[in-house]
């Protein structure tokens, strides 16, 4: 069956709708003579490490064995606790929130389906609290992630977690309540797992923002009931568009074109993602990571300090016309907006009409039309103040559309990092304050740094 690809509509970026502030045909034409040169170099190092998300899409044995361990679960098990933070858990809280809306977990009638929770992206004490209140630990298993395996907040969720499945099962069965997903070398989480046997899943060698479409996202869809598989086959739809040459039919590059431009020709340096599905706040959190980790750098590749990086804001349409439009429209020229639009939702509703009454004009209209007049009216009134605004526009919202999406974002931002000629897997701003929490909370190496913070 021929399912599209997902559009963008950039007709609102460009110069002719926007003057000086948005791009011209002939920038994206000289950008395009670049093209040819990053997908040859992609192809030649499609054994690199870091490149390794490009190759999920095609993984087929990994969605089996994901697949046959997940129907296992779902006979053992009614919930599933994803224990991660960062890269670790905003990929799979993405797809859980778009594909299970927000009240899933309250609904009785899940199936042989799992309820999927998230925790492990803070240690306040409250959220946990909580958690536990409402969890049978006897009907749970707990899938923690960290490629690292010395992330404080899982780690520290995961031995607290470790000690109540214990008091409540006994120790002997405590371990068929967990699985593991980190690297096979080194870290506390890897020698815990060693040493209790644990079911370890091998953390795929890229890094954890591109790590969506690998076991950490994955498993969780597929205990949830979600097709992997189509996530996987839109993902691969996207991949086989970034392989083109053509500037203007390549998306995720025409889309970092643009992204490129506004922020070295234009100084707009802030990128905002609003999307106008309520079930895509979580997309907009991951992409937020993805943009804000990835295409921040003290140094270019050529080792020249540059500090240069892209601001990502998530957003939320239609609620954030009502918070943030006033400063998009009428604040400085250092933003490009883009809009996420679904064409057909699962559900749909009128609203009812009430006689002798100032809303009369609101009578009939459907809800999916009012949030696209919304959407539209927002475009339309960002572009008359020249404020470039572009649209992605999703026939649907589902795995298949899904894994568009997320492959989208993840090559437009390898195309980025390419554009401004700097290492989009390189993080080391993250570092010190690591080093810092660690030297504080008395880890063996870290003296040094525990001395330098308390000089402060």
């Amino acid at each position: 069956m021929f399912r599209p690809l997902l559009k963008y509509d950039y007709d609102f970026m460009a110069a002719r709708r926007v003057g000086r502030f948005g791009f011209k045909d002939s920038e994206i034409s000289k950008l395009g003579g670049k093209l040819k040169a990053f997908n040859k170099k992609h192809k030649a190092d499609k054994n690199n490490p870091d490149l390794s998300f490009c190759r999920l899409p095609y993984d087929r044995d990994s969605v089996k064995q994901i697949s046959k361990l997940a129907r296992r679960l779902r006979r053992k098990f009614k919930n599933l606790v994803v224990v991660g933070i960062g890269g670790s858990d905003l990929g799979a809280k993405a797809i859980y929130q778009a594909l299970a809306g927000d009240f899933a977990n309250l609904k009785s009638n899940r199936g042989k389906n799992l309820k999927v929770y998230f925790t492990g992206d803070t240690v306040d004490p409250e959220p946990m609290a909580d958690l536990l209140k409402i969890l049978n630990l006897k009907e749970t298993v707990f899938y923690i992630v960290s490629k690292s395996g010395e992330t404080i907040e899982p780690l520290s969720v995961f031995l607290y977690l470790r000690q109540k499945v214990i008091k409540k099962v006994g120790y002997k069965k405590h371990s068929d309540h967990f699985i593991i997903t980190t690297n096979f070398e080194k870290g506390a989480l890897f020698e815990i797992t060693e040493k209790e046997e644990y079911l370890i899943a091998e953390h795929y060698a890229g890094g954890g923002r591109f790590s969506v479409l690998s076991v950490n996202g994955l498993l969780p869809a597929a205990c949830a009931g979600f097709e992997i598989s189509d996530l996987l086959a839109g993902a691969r739809a996207m991949a086989k568009n970034a392989k083109r040459n053509n500037q203007w039919k390549n998306l995720p590059f025409f889309f970092a074109s643009l992204q490129y431009l506004a922020y070295k020709k234009r100084k707009q340096s802030i990128s905002v993602l609003m999307p106008y599905a309520y079930y895509l706040r979580n997309f907009a959190f991951w992409f937020r990571q993805l943009w804000g980790e990835s295409l921040a750098n003290e140094f270019n590749l050529k080792n020249k300090k540059v500090n240069l990086g892209l601001t990502p804001i998530a957003a939320l349409g239609p609620t954030d016309q009502h918070s943030q439009i006033q400063l998009y429209n009428e604040g400085p020229h250092d933003k490009i907006i883009t809009f996420i639009k679904v064409g057909s939702f699962l559900n749909n509703f009128k609203v009812p009409k009430y006689k002798d009454s100032a809303a009369i004009y609101l009578a009939g209209h459907k809800f999916k039309e009012i949030l696209n007049i919304e959407q539209r009216a927002t475009a339309v009134s960002l572009m008359k103040n020249k404020r470039p605004n572009g649209t992605i526009i999703l026939p649907e919202l589902n795995e298949y559309y899904l894994g568009q999406l997320f492959y989208f974002f993840e090559m437009a931002a390898l195309y980025l990092g390419e554009l401004l000629e700097i290492d989009v897997f390189n993080q080391p701003g993250v570092e010190q304050s690591k080093k810092y929490m660690y030297g504080l909370l008395g880890k063996e190496g870290y003296e040094k740094d525990k001395k330098e913070i308390n000089n402060f």
